[in-house]
């Protein structure tokens, strides 16, 4: 089976990838795989390679390795979309990694020899239409869609890991903080069918495949991404010091079941989901990456794609 590797050279801050390359063809040859790398360059590079080599490969079966963050996997699952001959992977060397995170039993992601030998499993996208980057489109998500207090985290974040001796981790930790004071939400409309889930300010939302997101922090720990639905998690416009108390329970996934939240936390179930902002726009985080948008919907597509588990 042919094997494609779609390194980010600007994830992680641009460290260690030539070395991966090298990883990549000792494994590669010891495993007598055929393989092509590929650096990326700049943003969609990735999907367009993606997409264009699956074109060329007319049905023949391959593997594509996204080996980045959650915004380099995006893009390759993007890309690869709709072509059922592909099996898509990720070796994590980015800063979040949040959707590799959310498959605890299976190997070592960042081993190249794990992954070469590993099985592909069936799991949903999220597919959501609407005004993105000011024109009609249709992408495709795997993890986590981020708007609000989140969302404004990872912008936050995203602007700060460019100043120099800030590193990923360190980025987040200040943007949580930046935002506690700013504590900035979202006007907006959630409806499914004619159910309104929300109509007014709230502080976050979250449409959920998986269960990370900024790094690690469990957000959505009810999440599955073989269970043909998304997770809609609506945490209302509370007063900063109520926020305060719930923030710790809520990034470590302790706050199911907990008495007392009911007023402060929606969470719901859904195949299909439409969010219109107050706005003529708003930041949509979606896999980590920042998209202005206006009105969009959302629908999972179950099984949508194969995604690979490096062998344990």
């Amino acid at each position: 089976m042919k094997t494609y590797f779609f390194i980010n050279p600007a994830a992680g801050q641009g460290k260690g990838t030539e070395r991966l390359a090298e990883e990549i063809r000792k494994a590669a040859s010891d495993l007598q795989t055929e393989c092509e790398i590929y650096f990326t360059e700049g943003v969609y590079d990735g999907q367009k390679r993606a997409r264009s080599i699956a074109e060329e490969l007319n049905g023949e079966a391959a593997r594509f390795y996204a080996c980045g963050g959650d915004g380099t996997l995006n893009e390759i699952i993007n890309g690869a979309y709709g072509f059922e001959n592909i099996e898509t992977g990720c070796i994590p060397i980015g800063t979040g990694n949040d959707t590799v995170r959310c498959f605890s039993e299976a190997g070592d992601f960042r081993s190249v020899r794990a992954q070469l030998s590993g099985k592909s499993v069936p799991v949903d996208l999220i597919r959501y239409t609407g005004m993105i980057e000011g024109r009609k489109q249709t992408r495709y998500c795997i993890n986590m869609f981020n708007v609000g207090f989140d969302c404004n985290v990872v912008e936050l974040a995203g602007r700060l890991k460019k100043k120099p001796l800030i590193s990923g981790s360190f980025a987040y930790l200040l943007a949580i903080l930046g935002m506690f004071i700013k504590k900035e939400g979202i006007r907006l409309k959630l409806t499914e069918d004619e159910e309104v889930l929300a109509d007014g300010e709230v502080l976050l939302c979250a449409v959920a495949g998986g269960n990370y997101c900024g790094g690690g922090l469990k957000t959505s720990p009810q999440s599955d991404l073989t269970d043909g639905f998304f997770d809609v998690n609506i945490i209302k416009n509370i007063k900063r010091r109520q926020f305060l108390r719930l923030f710790p329970i809520y990034v470590k996934g302790k706050h199911l079941g907990m008495a007392g939240l009911d007023h402060i936390i929606t969470m719901k179930k859904c195949t299909h989901l439409k969010l219109t902002p107050a706005s003529e726009s708003f930041y949509l985080c979606a896999d980590g990456e920042i998209r202005t948008a206006g009105e969009v919907e959302f629908e999972i597509v179950p099984a949508a794609v194969r995604f690979i588990l490096p062998q344990r």
